[in-house]
């Protein structure tokens, strides 16, 4: 039950706050959540990966498919993709992998800081 807290506590920052702050700040907002949370280190990675990774792939793929915009295909030709699914998925992947490192990050650093301290 934590576990899902903890993800809908991230997925919840994410989506209102990442439209007004650098990607970096809400990072960091993610990790003071995993620190104050505590718990497993492997459950605070995945709540947080799961949580902006799925904001990430959700919010575009929502704009996208409303808007019907030839955006997404253009910025793919640039960067040198042929589909822009594609993107959205690289984009997804990133949040996962960004989101997660960071809870981690604040996860074992508020047990590194924490009275006792158990792994």
């Amino acid at each position: 039950m934590k576990f899902f807290f903890h993800l809908l506590i991230n997925a919840l920052a994410a989506y209102i706050l990442g439209p007004y702050l650098p990607y970096w700040v809400l990072m960091i907002l993610i990790a003071l959540i995993s620190a104050r949370l505590k718990g497993p280190a492997f459950l605070s990675f995945f709540a947080g990966a799961l949580g902006v990774g799925l904001v990430w792939l959700l919010v575009p793929l929502l704009i996208w498919s409303a808007s019907g915009s030839g955006l997404p295909d253009k910025f793919a030709q640039i960067m040198g993709i042929s589909n822009s699914s594609l993107l959205v998925g690289i984009t997804a992947l990133m949040g996962f992998l960004i989101g997660g490192s960071s809870a981690l990050t604040g996860n074992l650093l508020g047990k590194l800081f924490s009275k006792d301290h158990i792994y």
